[in-house]
């Protein structure tokens, strides 16, 4: 009997390409309770090597992971080794391309498909006349919806980096700031807008070990300008709020750009470079910068 390892009710053997055996992977962490550091450390009391970036990154992409990777993280998770071998077989289906296609339903009656349809058409004129109102308080009164909620921050200049942590070292020390990295490789932590009053944002920050923090503007000698993620995101903490303002020019594929305005002066998020590893620093906002623009869009 195919057990369902903890993956509601779906097996391995039900994943016909990567993108489904990875959302099954997912799914498993998440019924698990345990983090990225927790599965490290159980593989490396097995004697097993699961770097919890390796791991962050398998879980963010739709590739096939490596059969090394996915048996440590199943033995880390507590499956037996009869449900490993499961899970390793339909890898191993996958990869040949011999693993079945998801089972085709036939579809519904005339009348029903029109019921549906219509209801679809209804949901569709509802999201459009609430949009205004989940948008958030930025850009909306320019006629341009904001994405609130989980997004990602491309620098127009650069639509393949994402705004995300990165390690620098700076007056002696490692500190965790704001970078640009390949998108890819962004998540964790994963970015939210969150509305904060006034027309002002919150850029916040979720990542499954190190918890939730919001970007503050770093003043000290040496750190001055850089945008560090800090765990107080209270109304009177330190977080930094950002006017976050639609600007002409070019777009994204016709998506809008916006600057990303710091509210407590004329300055603006900007970019040390336009490679990975590119720091975000708050600037003196110039009008018509590219290295000042940014492409938001959801998660």
């Amino acid at each position: 009997m195919t057990r369902t390892g903890g993956t509601g009710g779906a097996g391995p053997a039900a994943a016909h390409d990567p993108a489904a055996l990875v959302a099954l992977m997912q799914r498993l962490k998440d019924d698990s309770g345990l983090t990225y550091r927790q599965l490290e450390q159980r593989a490396a009391e097995r004697g097993e090597v699961l770097a919890r970036s390796t791991l962050a990154d398998v879980l963010g992409r739709k590739s096939l992971p490596r059969a090394e990777v996915l048996g440590a993280f199943l033995r880390a998770c507590g499956r037996p080794e009869d449900e490993v071998g499961e899970w390793l077989a339909a890898r191993r289906r996958i990869e040949e391309g011999t693993a079945a296609p998801p089972a085709r339903t036939d579809p519904p009656p005339v009348g029903r498909r029109r019921l549906l349809t219509g209801a679809a058409l209804l949901g569709v004129v509802v999201l459009a006349v609430g949009v205004p109102l989940l948008a958030g308080d930025g850009g909306a009164e320019h006629g341009t919806p904001l994405p609130t909620g989980e997004v990602r921050i491309r620098p127009l200049g650069a639509p393949g980096l994402c705004l995300t942590d990165g390690r620098v070292l700076r007056a002696h020390a490692y500190r965790t700031v704001a970078v640009v990295r390949p998108c890819a490789q962004a998540v964790p932590p994963h970015t939210r807008l969150t509305a904060a009053g006034d027309g002002r944002h919150l850029v916040q920050w979720s990542h499954p070990d190190e918890g939730t923090g919001c970007l503050v503007l770093l003043r000290a000698p040496g750190l001055a300008g850089l945008l560090e993620p800090q765990n107080d995101c209270s109304a009177g903490g330190p977080a930094q709020r950002f006017r976050i303002e639609p600007v002409d020019g070019p777009t994204d594929g016709g998506r809008p750009a916006y600057r990303l305005r710091l509210t407590d002066g004329d300055r603006c998020v900007g970019l040390s470079g336009r490679t990975a590893g590119a720091t975000a620093v708050g600037v003196p906002c110039r009008t018509g910068a590219d290295d000042q623009t940014f492409v938001i869009v959801p998660g």
